[in-house]
């Protein structure tokens, strides 16, 4: 028996020497008369919330932030069920339980778990989500089984489509079902008590036009003696923290840069290191480009230099296409690229941060746009976090044409016999991700020098233009997000575009609820 599983059985034992899996069936109902909302409230929002046909029907607000209807009450241990319909226009919505609202917390921002109501494609319904909190989804729907995904009806053209939700929570446990499908089981302790919520999510300005309702009906709640469902074999993610530290909180490792005017890099040491840990070069005749850059545990070196296969592709580095006609992808030299500085911002500390300004030429020589790349890293022992924020500033009214790359892009190792895999944060999986939207995603190879994978992790920003942006991926395994997927985009002259992504990199399992609190933490970290 694994570690995780073992845990998880301690959990549950404990779970049921508390609660003793009583067959106690009294139910109190929330939805008391049927007639109005006494015993609830709204917080955040100022949404259409009324009463009608033994329905609580919510109605959003267009230009309102996420509004909740929540209880009164607050309970810790708990079974809830209650049926739920949503109109397919809607962002999504929720079921918020253990959830807090406190003054001195984001202004009352409501927080806690959500399980998901989602009446979009992807079919994330009954996922797990720390609403208004730092660490995103804790369940996310990349986990879900397929029989999961199914669970969840759409309304359709025979009209509202109900789903039985059910939330057992007790301890650290938390299960969800819909229509009797087993979807999440979440061990976590960060929130122990709490109201429970109804959310209605923002409606954008670019939003569908139409009706945006999601529907309540039959809410009741046990508490007390509970009766639990038995165990079932539904995939445990264990959150639980003993000593409430979260790893995306522990003090990273202090670095410090040397940048050779011979070589024309920038690299990156560990305090008493001898050897790099990731290296910039920076020529003045090239496009710039990070490689090597070598595993957190110093077992592989996770970047190729221009594989034969793509002979323009260099460890990790920024490349648009069409631009104006130029292809600054495929073409690195100086006929396209001239540089004007390389810099060291801060050259020691937690976080270092280096800069590269290049300006990117016509057929004529001139320069149609200056792109600069702001860097940063950070050390946490075990993997590396690696920010880049990229700037262009037009010198004439420049155009990115519609193709399938361009932009930032990853080249890890590969010949045809490497074992790796990639996945995004919606669960595609190889090139299944050509083209998809996502917030994120991973690459794991299994590099010289090492018996697990090792894995760089690429995540989109809000602020970014096109989030969730397209991703391209290519047959051996090259990956990065690409806007111009999408069609056009231009920048006018005397204008600047700042595109924003993170990058972590580690070896090991993938682990796709700590890729999300990655996600969230970078999120966080920028106005937008």
């Amino acid at each position: 028996m694994d570690r995780l599983k073992l845990q998880t059985l301690l959990i549950i034992l404990m779970v049921i020497s508390q609660s003793s899996w009583s067959q106690n069936t009294d139910w109190e109902p929330l939805f008391v008369n049927g007639k109005d909302l006494s015993g609830w409230r709204e917080l955040n929002g100022n949404h259409k919330w009324e009463v009608r046909d033994g329905m609580i029907i919510g109605t959003t607000v267009p230009g309102e932030p996420n509004g909740f209807l929540c209880t009164v009450n607050e309970y810790g241990d708990f079974v809830l069920e209650l049926e739920v319909s949503i109109d397919t226009l809607m962002n999504n919505s929720g079921i918020q339980f253990r959830s807090l609202s406190n003054p001195d917390y984001k202004n009352g921002r409501v927080h806690g778990y959500q399980m998901e109501v989602d009446p979009k494609p992807q079919q994330w319904s009954g996922a797990i989500y720390e609403e208004g909190g730092s660490r995103g989804w804790l369940y996310p729907g990349s986990q879900l089984t397929p029989a999961a995904r199914e669970a969840f009806h759409r309304d359709n053209h025979a009209g509202y489509q109900w789903n039985r939700y059910r939330i057992e929570c007790v301890g650290s446990v938390i299960r969800t079902w819909i229509n009797g499908i087993p979807v999440a089981h979440l061990i976590d302790n960060k929130f122990m008590h709490g109201f429970i919520g109804l959310q209605l999510h923002s409606n954008a300005e670019g939003d569908p036009k139409g009706s945006h309702t999601v529907r309540f009906r039959n809410i009741r709640i046990q508490s007390g003696n509970l009766q639990l469902t038995p165990l079932d074999d539904i995939r445990a993610i264990n959150l639980y923290d003993e000593n409430g530290v979260s790893v995306s909180k522990r003090k990273p490792s202090p670095l410090h840069l040397f940048k050779d005017s011979i070589s024309e890099s920038i690299a990156v040491y560990r305090h008493s290191g001898k050897e790099p840990i990731l290296t910039q070069i920076a020529k003045q005749d090239e496009r710039p480009y990070l490689h090597p850059i070598s595993a957190p545990d110093g077992k592989g070196i996770l970047t190729e230099y221009r594989p034969s296969h793509h002979p323009h592709q260099t460890g990790i580095y920024w490349g648009l296409k069409l631009v104006n006609g130029r292809d600054y992808f495929m073409q690195w030299k100086n006929d396209y690229w001239h540089g004007v500085s390389a810099s060291i911002l801060s050259g020691k500390g937690e976080k270092v941060k280096w800069q590269t300004v290049y300006d990117m030429l016509d057929e004529n020589g001139h320069t149609i746009m200056v792109e600069t790349q702001n860097w940063s890293l950070q050390d946490y022992g075990d993997n590396y976090v690696l920010d880049l924020e990229w700037i262009g500033e037009a010198k004439t009214d420049v155009v990115m044409g519609e193709f399938y790359v361009g932009g930032l892009f990853v080249r890890m190792p590969w010949i045809k016999e490497t074992v790796g895999e990639i996945v995004n944060s919606a669960g595609l999986q190889g090139m299944a991700l050509e083209g998809q939207r996502a917030m994120w995603s991973d690459i794991g190879i299994k590099v010289d020098g090492r018996d697990d994978l090792a894995h760089i992790a690429i995540f989109d920003h809000p602020g970014n233009a096109a989030f969730p942006t397209p991703w391209r991926v290519d047959s051996q395994m090259g990956i990065g997000p690409s806007r111009q997927i999408l069609g056009d985009w231009e920048i006018k002259k005397g204008e600047t575009e700042t595109i924003r992504y993170r990058l972590l990199i580690y070896t090991g399992d993938r682990n796709d609820a700590k890729l999300t609190e990655v996600a969230k933490n970078f999120w966080n970290e920028f106005d937008f």
